[in-house]
C-alpha cells in the first residue's frame, strides 16, 4: 500500500444536494441541474470553471451525454462511472485522483439516480 495519499493535494470546496425524497414530478435531468446549480453557487464558481465531470450512475445505457445535455456542457469531458452501490463514491474518487495527478484544477462529480 502506498504510504503517501492525496490529502494535501485535493480539497472538496463545494457540494450540492437534492432533497431525498420521491420526486415524481421531476427527471434526472432536473435533478442533475438542481444539484449542479447548487454546487457551483456554493463554491462560488461558474459551471464553466469546471474543467471535467464524472458522472456516477448504476441505470445501465447511460453515457456522459446524460450529464453534458442538461448542463449544456461544451468541450468538458464527461466520464460516467460505476461501482455496484458505491458508485457516488466512485465518482468523487477519480475526480479527486484526476485534480491529485494535475490533469484539472477543477473536476465535479455527480451521482444521479
Amino acid at each position: 500500500m502506498a504510504s503517501h495519499g492525496i490529502k494535501d493535494q485535493v480539497a472538496i470546496i463545494a457540494m450540492g444536494c437534492t432533497n431525498f425524497v420521491e420526486s415524481w414530478g421531476e427527471g434526472l435531468d432536473d435533478l442533475i441541474i438542481s444539484a449542479s446549480n447548487q454546487c457551483v453557487a456554493s463554491g462560488g464558481i461558474d459551471k464553466d470553471d469546471v474543467d471535467a465531470y464524472w458522472l456516477g450512475t448504476a441505470q445501465g445505457g447511460m453515457s456522459g451525454i446524460t450529464l453534458a445535455r442538461p448542463l449544456q456542457l461544451t468541450g468538458k469531458p464527461v466520464t460516467r462511472v460505476e461501482n455496484y452501490c458505491a458508485t457516488g463514491s466512485e465518482a468523487l474518487r477519480q475526480a479527486s485522483y484526476a485534480v491529485a495527478s494535475g490533469a484539472y484544477d477543477i473536476a465535479m462529480a455527480v451521482g444521479v439516480e
